[in-house]
C-alpha cells in the first residue's frame, strides 16, 4: 500500500515513512516539509522511548507479549498521531477511524 492509500483514507492529514535515524524517505499530506520532519523526529524518538518501556514491562510482569510493540497511538483533543514501524500519520479525530488507519499503517510498514 502506498502513501497516497493512506492519506485518501477519512481523517489522514498527513502520512510519512522515515529511516531508523528519524530522516524522511516519503511524505504526502498538508503538512510543510518542515512539519514532516518534525514529526517523522518525534515518531522515531516516541518509537524508540515506547520500546524501551515496553522492554521494562515485560522484564517486571515476567509476562510475554509486551515486547516488540506494535505501534503507538498519541491522542489529542482534535488530532491524533500513530505510527506502525517506520510509518507515521495524523489524524483528524471527527473524521478517522484509528483501527482503519492502524491497519493500513501496519500493511504498509511491512511492504
Amino acid at each position: 500500500m502506498s502513501l497516497r492509500k493512506i492519506l485518501v483514507l477519512d481523517g489522514v492529514t498527513a502520512v510519512c515513512r522515515f529511516r531508523d535515524d528519524g530522516v524522511v524517505m516519503e511524505a504526502e499530506g498538508m503538512l510543510s516539509r518542515d512539519q514532516m520532519e518534525r514529526m517523522a523526529k518525534f515518531a522515531q524518538w516516541y518509537r524508540r522511548m515506547v520500546s524501551g518501556n515496553t522492554d521494562v514491562l515485560s522484564l517486571f510482569s515476567q509476562m510475554r507479549g509486551w515486547s516488540p510493540s506494535q505501534g503507538w497511538v498519541v491522542q489529542g483533543a482534535a488530532m491524533t498521531v500513530c505510527s506502525v514501524g517506520n510509518m507515521v500519520c495524523m489524524i483528524d479525530n471527527a473524521q478517522g477511524s484509528l483501527n482503519e488507519i492502524m491497519r493500513a499503517l501496519g500493511e504498509t510498514a511491512h511492504e
